[in-house]
């Protein structure tokens, strides 16, 4: 790892940090080849991960995802917790850090699973947070750049610069943006509340008029 100085972040100035090549420091591997659609079987042992249940803000509807059966005798390689989910397709390439996956889960081959080699260097959830930032989404939308079906390369992937920070400094990022993010949830509920209040409200004076 190469050492520079980072820019202002949390109040802090004048902090050196490590950087790292993405692939010097976590595997990264296409997520299972299914061969052709994936075919939905409501008893199946299997759950499977698609690339609508990803974003920034984590795998969305962890537990209903789709379920199905795999015809391979080969034992699958299975997500585990503190993988981090990468979009290998989409104008969005979002990053998402898998907690407790129910057991016999795969993704699809439209996902990167990046998986860190020490994370008492690098904390899983700080390197899905950084691949959700501007820097890096920047750097995989220019990857994809020109691509018909708009898909990053895993040569790219690995090709990236990832700031490695001590963990104290780590875990202060990841706790400020946790926090933002409930924030931002509670937020987005209020204002669903008060939406819904003003369409009664209205429904109520414009019942008067019929």
């Amino acid at each position: 790892m190469t050492t520079h100085r980072a820019p202002r972040m949390f109040g802090a100035m004048n902090i050196s940090h490590a950087t790292a090549r993405l692939g010097d420091i976590a595997s990264i591997r296409q997520g299972h080849p299914f061969r052709g659609a994936i075919v939905a079987c409501a008893d199946g042992p299997v759950r499977v991960i698609q690339l609508k249940n990803v974003t920034a803000a984590g795998v969305q509807d962890a537990d209903d995802l789709l379920r199905t059966r795999l015809s391979h005798r080969k034992t699958p390689d299975w997500v585990k917790d503190g993988d981090v989910l990468l979009a290998a397709r989409g104008s969005h390439p979002a990053a998402a850090l898998l907690c407790s996956p129910p057991e016999s889960t795969v993704c699809s081959p439209h996902l990167y699973v990046i998986r860190l080699k020490d994370p008492a260097t690098v904390m899983p959830a700080f390197l899905a947070w950084q691949l959700n930032q501007p820097g890096a989404q920047d750097y995989l939308r220019r990857q994809s750049a020109g691509s018909r079906q708009q898909s990053v390369r895993k040569a790219s992937v690995e090709a990236l610069t990832i700031q490695v920070p001590s963990l104290l400094r780590q875990m202060r990022i990841v706790s400020v943006a946790r926090t933002a993010q409930l924030e931002r949830f509670h937020c987005e509920q209020l204002m669903a509340a008060r939406h819904e209040e003003v369409a009664r409200y209205a429904e109520r004076l414009l019942g008067g008029f019929g």
